[in-house]
């Protein structure tokens, strides 16, 4: 299905009205990234088209659905070892299946590509927490600039991440979580960071 997606191509809803064109599309993970008709970006899973013709790509959805429920990408269930530390992999709801498969190295790049310096960050409860100081793409950690909310310097791999939206960077932890778990610069970023 995802092969016959192409970008630029027009995105109807299933009452057949326009709602945008197909910006990028992730085949591995089953998604594809629709823009034009909403605020921002939305994010659409293979099991939601319908059919393809001249015209376009057809979903099975009303816009109302592309709008509320496919407004961020798909969440990001970071693995965890038996100590409780991350271990800088993850699992995705695969856009084709609906069911939750290890994100390849492919799918984290994509995760990483989108973080940045100046970005929002929010905790797992939508509590802002500040803004990513510095972030280091060949390790995916990323710092988050001291701020009232934390003390000290948090260091979080790109794995934490739960999605990213127009607002920013949301996490899948508490800000209570990050503060006491995150503290410690990686060694695998230490060269990053220390420069």
């Amino acid at each position: 299905m995802g092969e016959q997606l192409l970008e630029g191509m027009e995105v109807h809803d299933v009452e057949g009205k326009r709602i945008g064109k197909v910006m990028h599309v992730e085949k591995q993970l089953g998604y594809f990234e629709s823009s034009g008709g909403f605020s921002g970006p939305r994010y659409i899973p293979f099991w939601a088209i319908d059919h393809f013709n001249q015209a376009g790509v057809f979903l099975n959805v009303t816009r109302s659905v592309v709008s509320d429920v496919y407004d961020r990408l798909p969440e990001v269930t970071p693995d965890i070892s038996p100590g409780g530390r991350f271990t800088g992999t993850g699992h995705i709801q695969s856009g084709r299946s609906g069911k939750m498969v290890p994100l390849d190295a492919n799918g984290l790049r994509e995760v990483r590509e989108r973080i940045h310096p100046g970005v929002k960050v929010f905790d797992a409860d939508d509590q802002s927490l500040g803004w990513i100081e510095s972030y280091d793409k060949a390790s995916g950690y990323m710092r988050i600039e001291q701020t009232r909310l934390l003390e000290g310097d948090i260091f979080l791999p790109a794995t934490s991440v739960s999605y990213l939206d127009e607002d920013g960077i949301h996490l899948t932890e508490t800000k209570e979580i990050i503060a006491s778990r995150f503290k410690q610069m990686p060694e695998v970023a230490r060269p990053f960071f220390m420069r």
